[in-house]
């Protein structure tokens, strides 16, 4: 396996961890290829890439560096010039077996002129992350999130950067990120029916959901992103749903059609269709779902209610 440089080069993430326990404790996501996925070589075939072996860092004081890895961030010293490279060289290692390769050069460029963002990012449990940030305030670094408002609930993150100026993202996902938030608005009188014209999607931000009317009838589907706890927009010029913190999208059946795995659909609030034809959706119950299905709509006719089967209360 070649070496994963970081030398202002992006890369993909793969699972790292810290090898101490005060350290960092958690990965990256892993870099995958299966079966019907697209290969690092195009078509498709089995999994190449479960992981990596480990990354190389340029850094311009082995000294320095080789102590910020170790004391900073925790790595343990595997020892010093073991790998054939050009210059010095130090290799570190974390807890589940990944490698770090410090080698000295004359000079580093962290950042490509132009370039957005480059960093790996560490990704840790909510007690861990508490650790880490005591860590951090330990040694000096600021541990504030620059970026604080722009994370979905549950979310917590810091950056730390190496002497050489390497970025390294340390992440934390609490447990509001997916739990399930509850409106407090009870039952919502929407208006009538034909107030709401067939592939309408309308806000209704108090009760924190979108009433959807399809060939079928309505959805009153939750404002919530299920991937992470942001709140959703809808982007009638590209007929989706969207999710600002991490592009998560949905159709308006409420299926996602991002990029993430292991999304699944909007959860939905029951609504009935009263006798004067007036639409009414109860925010205080919320239905989990696996797919869409063709029973989940209500009709748009007066006396017509929720009653669709393979969904769950939650």
């Amino acid at each position: 396996m070649g070496f994963a440089r970081i030398n202002g080069c992006k890369k993909r993430r793969a699972p790292l961890t810290f090898a101490r326990p005060e350290g960092f404790a958690a990965l990256l996501a892993p870099l995958k290829t299966g079966c019907g996925s697209t290969s690092l070589h195009g078509g498709t075939g089995m999994a190449l890439v479960d992981g990596f072996s480990h990354l190389v860092v340029q850094v311009t004081d082995l000294d320095r560096s080789e102590k910020f890895y170790r004391e900073v961030l925790s790595l343990d010293l595997v020892g010093r010039g073991l790998v054939n490279e050009q210059g010095p060289n130090s290799l570190l290692k974390t807890n589940t077996g990944q490698m770090i390769l410090l080698v000295q050069v004359p000079s580093v460029e962290p950042f490509r002129p132009n370039s957005n963002s480059i960093h790996h990012a560490w990704l840790l449990t909510v007690e861990q992350y508490k650790r880490a940030q005591d860590r951090m305030r330990s040694f000096g670094y600021s541990i504030e999130d620059s970026r604080e408002e722009f994370r979905a609930l549950g979310e917590r993150s810091m950056d730390i950067y190496d002497p050489d100026g390497h970025r390294y993202q340390v992440q934390a996902h609490g447990p509001e990120a997916t739990q399930i938030i509850r409106p407090s608005a009870g039952q919502v009188d929407c208006g009538k029916v034909d107030d709401f014209e067939v592939g309408s999607v309308t806000p209704f931000p108090k009760g924190m959901f979108f009433l959807v009317r399809l060939d079928a009838g309505f959805l009153a589907v939750s404002s919530w992103c299920t991937h992470r706890n942001g709140q959703l927009r809808w982007e009638k010029e590209h007929w989706r749903f969207y999710c600002p913190f991490h592009s998560a999208t949905y159709n308006r059946r409420g299926e996602f059609t991002g990029h993430l795995e292991n999304v699944g659909p909007l959860r939905l609030h029951p609504l009935a269709i009263s006798p004067a034809g007036r639409v009414i959706v109860d925010t205080s119950a919320i239905f989990v779902r696996k797919s869409y299905h063709l029973d989940q709509p209500v009709p748009a006719r007066c006396g017509a209610q929720f009653c669709a089967a393979g969904v769950e209360a939650v």
